[in-house]
């Protein structure tokens, strides 16, 4: 008999469709709703400006980060698991890149305009660094720019989610230290390399992404819990062993800072927006320029000023459903690493805009994060896509529970295994 050929779409192609619709309209109404408040956001700055960077997150992050989404939401999230290396590889040689570069920065003690001759000797037209705010955190390439800690935010979840999903294939599926060395030594290696950039807040974020992951994959608490204790020292050890990120940790107890600009003129605009707002495109505060980075970190500002209280409390209400969704699905998975994936994204997303809006009010460190959907910024929203994607496919092949099942899931939640089969006796 002759073997049936297996095409490389046909065999990375899944045909299910009973997707999380609510999930996909969330996530719709924030992609658009961000697109018309970056817009808006834009607008003070010159015609070709405009066009540019409106299109630049039109065209690269929307649309192409629509496509990889439907793709990846059409293929089996089980596949992302046999690349996990590949992944994770090509996101290591990204930070390699740039924390080489960073750490001889900082072991030269350089800053400001020596910061910038420094890192313009590795510029080239195909692959070079691009500083920002005193950080070296992006890769500019002909066509995009890169943050390669966002890639490493995936790149190391699914990296995560496939390890726990062979620990739990195993027949002593019992997770000890030495099965959880490699991942962490990894991690270890991904947060030394981001926070030579520096990024602290990044590496703290991948913690409670790959947290949320390891909880429900079934990793022993006292692994977890003792890892969590090591990194509260080292987040606490660099946050207060420098003199800009602690003026950011006492921004939120005291507001006679450097750092507590920022967050002064966001408060400003949202008592300026009142309930109802000034109006679409009626900003006060992009038009004086009081919010810095106001297209970026803090478009929360511009928002809550222009629309107001009321329908910005609906925009936040948004992410809420996200992760309601995504936890949902996460509970349905049907194995632990679908699971790890499901709720690490969700995480993922909806810690980044509690930090995002958090920073802005003065409620935690404030953290140059982008508001994910929203803020501009093409290969964040892309990323933030094409893991939306890889939640549907998950979505797709969960297990639905109905009538009895929803007593024997309840027994069985949070377990390594699906739910096990009905009996079926013939007659």
């Amino acid at each position: 008999m002759r073997k049936k050929r297996r095409t490389i779409l046909k065999d990375f192609t899944f045909k299910k469709s009973n997707y999380d619709w609510m999930l996909l309209l969330v996530v719709g109404l924030l992609t658009i709703s961000g697109l018309a408040f970056l817009a808006s956001s834009l607008a003070p700055q010159q015609l070709a400006s405009f066009h540019r960077e409106f299109l630049y997150q039109l065209i690269f992050g929307v649309w192409v980060g629509g496509v990889l989404m439907y793709i990846l939401a059409r293929t089996d999230y089980h596949r992302l698991f046999r690349f996990k290396r590949v992944i994770l590889v090509a996101a290591l040689l990204l930070l390699l890149f740039l924390g080489v570069i960073g750490a001889l920065a900082q072991l030269q003690g350089l800053n400001g305009q020596e910061l910038v001759n420094f890192v313009n000797q590795f510029d080239n037209p195909i692959f070079a660094p691009y500083i920002a705010n005193g950080s070296v955190r992006w890769i500019q390439t002909p066509l995009i720019v890169i943050q390669a800690s966002e890639l490493a935010k995936i790149a190391l979840l699914i990296y995560f989610a496939g390890v726990l999903q062979e620990f739990s294939e195993r027949k002593n599926p019992a997770i000890t230290w030495m099965d959880m060395k490699r991942p962490l030594y990894v991690f270890g290696l991904c947060a030394g390399l981001i926070i030579v950039q520096p990024d602290l807040g990044s590496v703290l974020l991948i913690y409670t992404i790959l947290f949320s992951a390891m909880f429900v994959g079934k990793v022993p608490l006292k692994i977890i819990s003792t890892v969590t204790l090591l990194m509260v020292g080292f987040g606490l050890f660099f946050a207060l062993g420098t003199s800009y990120r602690r003026q950011r940790v006492l921004s939120v107890f005291e507001r006679n800072t450097d750092a507590s600009y920022q967050i002064d003129g966001v408060e400003r605009a949202i008592r300026n927006g009142g309930l109802t707002g000034t109006g679409y495109g009626n900003s006060y505060a992009k038009q004086q320029n009081t919010i810095l980075e106001s297209t970026t970190d803090s478009i929360i500002g511009v928002i809550a000023e222009e629309m107001g209280f009321f329908v910005t409390v609906i925009f936040i209400s948004l992410y809420l459903v996200l992760m309601f969704r995504g936890l949902k699905i996460g509970e349905e998975a049907p194995d632990v690493g679908g699971r790890a994936l499901a709720v690490g994204i969700s995480v993922w997303i909806v810690t980044q805009a509690f930090l995002n809006i958090g920073g802005n009010l003065g409620i935690v460190p404030l953290k140059g994060l982008p508001l994910p959907f929203v803020s501009e910024g093409g290969s964040a929203i892309v990323l933030n896509l094409l893991s939306i994607g890889i939640l549907l496919n998950i979505s797709a092949q969960g297990i639905k529970k109905t009538g009895e099942d929803k007593e024997r899931y309840k027994k069985m939640r949070f377990n390594k295994n699906p739910l096990p089969k009905k009996k079926v006796f013939k007659k």
